[in-house]
């Protein structure tokens, strides 16, 4: 893409690019004494920023994978956020648009994530989001929390994940209680229906 597309792209003057350029907001390089941008991910911003205290909540639930210490509205909506930015094609973007266009906030996974998308990383950002999923769960509370959270984010209910995993309700309710169970299989079924491998599952329950 040549300085004139990049223009367009962006809804800005070429001189602007070449600032970009020079400022190393934009990566490029030449050919024949002429500016040709490599990744485009700086543009426009389409939608508003999310305020420092959501950034910092949904860098935090997607370095820790999960929903942990979150409750009320600021739970469902980093959930929404994180289900968006998997659906997404392009979630680089979106995280672009979310922070403003410049990293905030403590360096962890979602901040890493942050720093690929404004480097135009569109495909390691993408990557990233859907590596498979591992966990080590040895400690009931760990289960209960992966559990509930990704069931959130994926927007399933109790019944509908329980349905799902072909295992029943009551089951599904004591892992998200943190109640140890007498057998693996229910915590097994429904961790595959989440796409979740468990490298360590809670002991049992004395029978």
């Amino acid at each position: 893409m040549n300085v004139w597309e990049a223009s367009k792209a962006l809804g800005v003057t070429e001189r602007r690019v070449r600032a970009l350029i020079q400022q190393g907001k934009l990566k490029a390089h030449k050919v024949g004494g002429n500016w040709h941008i490599d990744n485009l991910v700086l543009r426009r911003a389409l939608r508003r920023p999310l305020s420092e205290h959501s950034r910092l909540i949904l860098s935090r639930a997607l370095h820790h994978r999960s929903l942990t210490g979150l409750r009320g509205q600021d739970r469902k909506r980093t959930a929404k956020r994180i289900a968006e930015l998997r659906a997404s094609a392009n979630p680089a973007a979106l995280l672009f648009d979310w922070w403003g266009g410049k990293n905030s906030g403590p360096l962890n996974f979602g901040t890493n994530l942050v720093e690929h998308a404004l480097a135009g990383n569109s495909a390691y950002v993408m990557e990233a989001l859907h590596r498979p999923q591992e966990e080590y769960l040895r400690k009931p509370e760990d289960l209960a929390d992966v559990v509930s959270s990704e069931r959130l984010i994926q927007g399933l209910t109790q019944t509908e994940l329980a349905s799902m995993a072909g295992v029943p309700i009551e089951d599904l309710r004591k892992i998200e209680r943190a109640i140890r169970l007498s057998s693996p299989t229910p915590s097994r079924r429904i961790l595959r229906i989440l796409n979740i491998e468990p490298t360590a599952l809670p002991d049992l329950a004395a029978a």
